[in-house]
């Protein structure tokens, strides 16, 4: 029997709704998308599957089996990134209606 394709995703976004989104800061994160990658890789939880870039946001995907255990390796490598999040959502697909979402307190 072949296991399904990860279908549970990671979505991290780093929103500015008062300001267009100032795209050079996606290349201050290059390096944590990078590390978050590596660190999904090395546990065998998963990979980064792309990104979406809007007028007022930046968005990350990563994809897996277990979203809340992407988001367990994943938050420490966020905390220490030079641009914080300001949401997480934690999807059983990529279309979940209803995903939990983690927003910076």
């Amino acid at each position: 029997m072949v296991a399904a394709d990860p279908d549970e995703w990671v979505v991290v976004m780093f929103e500015d709704t008062d300001d267009q989104f100032d795209s050079g800061l996606m290349d201050a994160l290059l390096d944590t998308e990078m590390a978050a990658d590596a660190a999904l890789a090395e546990a065998g939880a998963g990979w980064i599957d792309g990104n979406d870039v809007g007028d007022y946001s930046y968005e990350l995907y990563f994809v897996g089996d277990d979203a809340t255990e992407m988001w367990l390796l994943l938050d420490p490598i966020f905390a220490d990134a030079p641009v914080a999040w300001t949401r997480v959502e934690l999807r059983e697909s990529l279309e979940d209606p209803s995903p939990e979402v983690l927003a910076q307190g």
